[in-house]
């Protein structure tokens, strides 16, 4: 079956409210995205560090009064900090996976 999940797959769990749940559902089928392939793209985005999926957390947690603004606004500062970092080195992330590649390689033990 083409719906069966792969081998060490896990399951996710999301509660929402009915009224936010067929919300939803109209709006990924008006866009033709089942609810499972959304939240592996947008899981996928945040763990990639996709620009748009980064900006788009650090408008939720900034309105959110839950985080401290103090934390939101350090967060982004070390991400800012990093970003200019690599850019100065001219290295994106498939350089630094092929540097952790290298490594691996040369010294399998680590």
């Amino acid at each position: 079956m083409a719906n069966q999940p792969k081998a060490g797959s896990k399951r996710v769990y999301v509660y929402l409210d009915e009224q936010q749940h067929v919300q939803l559902k109209v709006r990924l089928d008006y866009l033709g995205i089942s609810m499972t392939e959304f939240v592996r793209v947008c899981g996928g985005a945040l763990l990639d560090q996709h620009p748009i999926m980064e900006q788009f957390m650090d408008h939720y947690r900034e309105t959110n009064p839950k985080f401290s603004k103090k934390n939101v606004k350090q967060a982004k500062k070390d991400r800012e900090e990093s970003d200019k970092l690599m850019e100065d080195l001219g290295l994106n992330i498939d350089d630094i996976e092929n540097i952790f590649d290298i490594i691996e390689e040369d010294h399998p033990e680590i």
